[in-house]
């Protein structure tokens, strides 16, 4: 340890006294036990050498500030050497990586779809702490919306031609009418046909652009309000909140279309799943027919299971509300879900740091 470092844990000691949740959360976790996932990331470790790699448990973690906090990668390296609460959660490192290192990482780890195997690891470290499933669980889905962008149009000068004729005008005739339906018709067709190609070339644009406008998002709209990006769709317990699995998918993809329920557990779940079988014991709330009335018996079922599935919301405040995860700047689904599996994560430790001071775990 050099003097640089014992003063910085010094002066952190001294912070500490006012209260870290950055420092509970470095003590749940056995990051090591992560290292064996991540050894392969990395190719210049054979003969041949090559410049030395950032740690990985370190990069991992740096990600993980990323995604609590909100922080871009391009501020990420600031905030970690101005603030002494990261430095401890990173263990004091000698050097911090740029965002270019960082964006490489997360591209390393999404694209070997690394953050689900680290994912279950730490649900395996949460298991040996005694959290398990005990009365059921409740699926939902929120919106992680994104950048659109905006196209190009071309836009007229906003005057309106007007053409003089001197000829008399002559009553239209049958013959006419006929050559203007048809006319009519050609040009919602060749219309249609310009929407098509218009739209082709903006999702071609979208996916060759070098900017934060996304990539992969997807239109939606949901009550009367239009949504564009991604969503966010998970499964907890219905006991302790704690967020057992999750999926990203784009913002058009319907609820009822991802299935997290478990085997021999009981599923809560909104209208929207209404009809669609699970592998879990379906407690979907009933949905009216058009034109037929919920009977009495339906409307009592949906306010019980209203009164079960109500916490389900409680991790889309945490994520939204405390990491500010309800915009992202990433721009396709993989990146989307290594983001989402980090905020997930966090509302997690948040979860087991309230199990533990209440005394429900060690």
């Amino acid at each position: 340890m050099d003097i640089m470092n014992y003063g910085l844990r010094e002066k952190y000691d001294q912070l500490k006294r006012f209260g870290d949740r950055l420092s509970d959360m470095k003590t749940i976790v056995d990051w090591e036990r992560i290292r064996p996932l991540l050894n392969d990331l990395y190719i210049n470790n054979t003969e041949k050498g090559g410049r030395s790699n950032y740690d990985p448990i370190l990069m991992v973690k740096i990600l993980f500030l990323q995604s609590i906090y909100g922080i871009v990668d391009e501020s990420i390296e600031k905030e970690i050497h101005n603030r002494l609460d990261f430095m401890n959660f990173l263990d004091y490192p000698e050097s911090v990586p740029d965002a270019r290192t960082i964006w490489l990482f997360r591209e390393r780890l999404s694209n070997n779809h690394k953050d689900k195997k680290i994912w279950k690891e730490i649900w395996k470290q949460f298991k040996e702490k005694g959290i398990t499933v005990k009365k059921g669980t409740i699926q939902d889905a929120t919106f992680i919306e994104s950048d659109p962008g905006h196209g190009k149009h071309r836009k007229g000068d906003g005057t309106i031609p007007i053409y003089l004729d001197q000829n008399p005008v002559k009553e239209p005739s049958e013959s006419d009418h006929n050559e203007e339906k048809t006319s009519k018709r050609e040009a919602k067709t060749a219309r249609k046909i310009e929407i098509e190609q218009k739209k082709k070339a903006r999702e071609e644009e979208r996916k060759n652009a070098k900017t934060r406008r996304s990539k992969d998002g997807t239109w939606t709209v949901k009550n009367k309000r239009s949504h564009f990006g991604y969503k966010l769709h998970t499964i907890q317990d219905s006991d302790n909140d704690m967020i057992l699995n999750y999926a990203t998918t784009t913002a058009s993809v319907h609820d009822s279309q991802i299935d997290l329920s478990i085997p021999g557990i009981v599923n809560y779940k909104d209208k929207g799943y209404f009809g669609v079988e699970g592998r879990g014991i379906d407690a979907a709330m009933d949905k009216a027919a058009r034109g037929h009335k919920l009977p009495v018996e339906s409307i009592r079922r949906n306010l019980r299971i209203t009164r079960k599935r109500s916490r389900g919301e409680r991790p889309y405040s945490v994520i939204k509300g405390i990491f500010h995860g309800g915009h992202v700047f990433v721009t396709t689904v993989p990146r989307v879900r290594v983001k989402n599996m980090f905020m997930c994560l966090g509302h997690n430790m948040i979860c087991v740091i309230r199990m533990k001071n209440k005394g429900i775990i060690a």
